[in-house]
């Protein structure tokens, strides 16, 4: 069951950089610090490369596909879950236009700030539903199979923040994401070094 832990850790890494995007946004919006478009552009690739392409695919083929095959009754569960990594792509693709808009017109700041806001809050559900709902369903349902093979997948996964080996210039956008976001997902701005 060590995929368990994998997913916490993934889930708490991508909430580090959603977390981290939106509080550098509420900075800049109230003026104390200024745009850092090289940074959003990192966070964002970091969402395309690692949750959307690697860590939901995953779920879905692994975990999602064993506890269908164990439990018929999750179906709705499942299905719901699927559904929303589907709507997270979309969602992301609406996000990253915004951002795109923003990049073009400073004007457009607060279409940009409620766009990460509603994204960031999709996750949130996301994640507790994943983790409150799932997991715990998972580790009493499956058997040690499953596990094995569940565990495979997941240790593969090479998470460029949280994972073996993350690059040099993730662990750099997770450093400064940490700087930026505050407790528990960073240490904020007033505890960075100065």
């Amino acid at each position: 069951m060590k995929a368990i832990a994998i997913i916490q850790d993934e889930h708490r890494a991508i909430t580090s950089v959603i977390e981290g995007l939106r509080h550098m946004l509420v900075e800049v919006a109230a003026g104390r610090i200024p745009v850092d478009h090289a940074l959003i552009g990192a966070m964002f690739h970091y969402i395309e490369a690692f949750p959307e392409k690697l860590h939901h695919p995953k779920e879905d083929d692994f975990l999602f596909a064993r506890l269908r095959a164990r439990r018929p009754e999750a179906a709705p569960l499942l299905d719901a879950l699927e559904a929303e990594h589907a709507i997270g792509r979309e969602r992301f693709a609406e996000l990253k236009a915004t951002w795109e808009r923003f990049r073009d017109d400073p004007s457009t700041l607060p279409a940009f700030v409620e766009a990460v806001e509603r994204y960031s809050y999709f996750h949130w559900r996301h994640m507790r539903k994943e983790e409150d709902e799932l997991l715990p369903l998972a580790a009493k349902a499956l058997a040690d199979e499953d596990w094995k093979a569940i565990d495979t997948a997941f240790l593969s996964n090479e998470d460029p923040i949280v994972g073996v080996p993350a690059s040099k210039a993730f662990r750099e956008l997770f450093r400064r994401i940490v700087a930026i976001a505050p407790p528990p997902w960073g240490v904020g701005p007033e505890a960075a070094p100065r």
